[in-house]
């Protein structure tokens, strides 16, 4: 399908495509192969000009396309970068991404983003999915401070850390 509605196989035309239609809820990420990094040096240089400009749609653009596309340890530095961000509302797709990062420089900000709900968990409902995610990325980076964190958050009795934890009993 993706072919058919892009002949052109750069990422650029198909965001291009993709900003024009934004609101009539077509799928353009259906003919995306999974995890084949395809698209890893043009979705980089979309991360830049997003970031550069503070462009919200075009980050969740980018993101879209690392679910599809996969990601490896050269986007770590962009989402680094974008993680406590406030000019977005992606924070908790872009836990979900740093969690297969397995990377301990994200544990102080997966932190923050727990303790700080109203800047980065404002549309968290009662179940709190972005709490979540951001516990089981600490178990997933599983180094001495993160599983400090989550010792905190343990005792902090919040229910919805310890049915993400039930995940993780034996």
């Amino acid at each position: 399908m993706l072919k058919k509605l892009f002949p052109k196989k750069k990422l650029s035309d198909i965001y291009s495509n993709y900003e024009k239609n934004l609101r009539q809820g077509k799928d353009f990420f259906e003919g995306i192969s999974l995890n084949r990094k395809k698209y890893k040096t043009q979705v980089l240089k979309l991360f830049r000009e997003a970031i550069e400009n503070k462009d919200n749609d075009k980050l969740t653009f980018c993101i879209t396309v690392c679910f599809y596309d996969g990601t490896d340890n050269e986007y770590i530095d962009v989402f680094e970068e974008i993680i406590l961000a406030e000019w977005h509302e992606e924070h908790e797709n872009i836990v979900d991404i740093v969690r297969g990062f397995k990377d301990d420089r994200f544990t102080e900000p997966l932190k923050e983003i727990v303790v700080k709900e109203e800047i980065y968990r404002k549309y968290d409902d009662e179940n709190e999915p972005t709490l979540r995610k951001c516990v089981h990325a600490l178990k997933a980076i599983n180094s001495p401070k993160s599983n400090q964190i989550i010792k905190e958050l343990i005792n902090s009795r919040n229910e919805n850390v310890r049915y993400a934890l039930e995940n993780y009993k034996d």
